[in-house]
């Protein structure tokens, strides 16, 4: 009881501050996230569609984990969201993609692959543990 009442707060407002970081600050610099996503390793129609769709989803799962009935769900999708970046990450920092430049938000970018591959994977495991606290207290 004790872990739920102090431990899921500390994660929730964590991931919450970061999905709203990274949403606004890919939209207001649209432009050049834009310009990132278009020069992905994807063809432009995706990219077209996920300059859009990508801050909308993590400004979208910084508002399902503030509401009490939708933060598992929010969770989940944290989860999905961060396994996706993570893995986008992983396979560039392992050299897999020809042309990578980063559509990340602030200072993210500022980062080495190295250190964002580590950034990805401690928040993908805060919203594990984040989870598996709120399903099974």
């Amino acid at each position: 009881m004790q872990v739920k009442k102090y431990i899921e707060p500390i994660i929730l407002w964590l991931l919450i501050l970061m999905w709203t970081y990274t949403g606004v600050s890919k939209l207001i610099d649209f432009g050049g996230f834009r310009g990132a996503i278009l020069n992905q390793p994807f063809p432009n129609a995706i990219g077209e569609y996920m300059s859009i769709l990508i801050p909308v989803v993590e400004i979208g799962l910084a508002l399902l984990l503030i509401g009490e009935r939708t933060r598992t769900l929010g969770m989940i999708g944290s989860i999905a969201l961060m396994s996706a970046f993570t893995t986008y990450v992983g396979l560039v920092w392992v050299g897999a993609f020809e042309r990578v430049p980063c559509g990340c938000a602030g200072i993210i970018e500022q980062l080495g692959w190295k250190l964002h591959f580590i950034l990805n994977i401690g928040l993908l495991l805060l919203s594990i543990t984040g989870i598996l606290i709120r399903t099974n207290t």
